[in-house]
């Protein structure tokens, strides 16, 4: 038997989330750093591998399989929900020609994640945060959006089928909080 993790506070509030999202950033990489991270939370906290591969050209909403668990997750495994408005400014600003997210002279999975790793800090460090950087939205209303099956050896697809339209419902609630 695997022994259970700890337990971190590692939530952002709301204002430190708001803050970090407003901060006047002079580098354009800071910018870039701070922009996928506010991404990856308009997107349901998608992993970056699956955001780098993902065509955007012409659509509304996104309809995707996470690569972690494509060959291993049991039953329905598409993850879909409209794109909201926060995150299609994002994709405008970087989309390229063939509809895959460009960021400048980063070009690779490996490139970018380095890049994010190597500067969130100085980002919410510029934005007063004192906290490590994590996403704080409660695990019941992302883990459909986000394709987990399973949280704390509690299978929440037992029961309930949580459809586009609740996701698209819990993704509004969640970042009018940042209105």
């Amino acid at each position: 038997k695997m022994p259970a993790s700890n337990v971190r506070e590692l939530d952002l509030s709301i204002d430190e989330l708001k803050r970090i999202r407003d901060v006047r950033l002079l580098k354009p990489s800071l910018s870039m750093v701070r922009d996928i991270f506010m991404l990856t939370y308009y997107l349901g906290g998608i992993n970056l591998r699956d955001l780098l591969v993902y065509d955007f050209k012409n659509k509304n909403d996104m309809r995707y399989v996470r690569h972690k668990t494509r060959n291993s997750k049991k039953g329905e495994n598409e993850i879909v929900f409209t794109l909201q408005p926060e995150a299609k400014v994002l994709i405008d600003k970087y989309m390229s020609r063939n509809g895959h997210l460009q960021f400048g002279k980063y070009s690779s999975y490996k490139q970018i994640y380095s890049l994010v790793f190597r500067h969130i800090n100085k980002v919410t460090e510029l934005s007063g945060v004192k906290k490590k950087v994590t996403l704080g939205i409660q695990i019941e209303k992302i883990e459909y959006c986000i394709g987990h099956s399973m949280k704390n050896n509690r299978p929440i697809f037992n029961y309930i089928k949580i459809m586009q339209e609740h996701a698209d419902k819990v993704f509004r609630a969640v970042l009018d909080q940042l209105l």
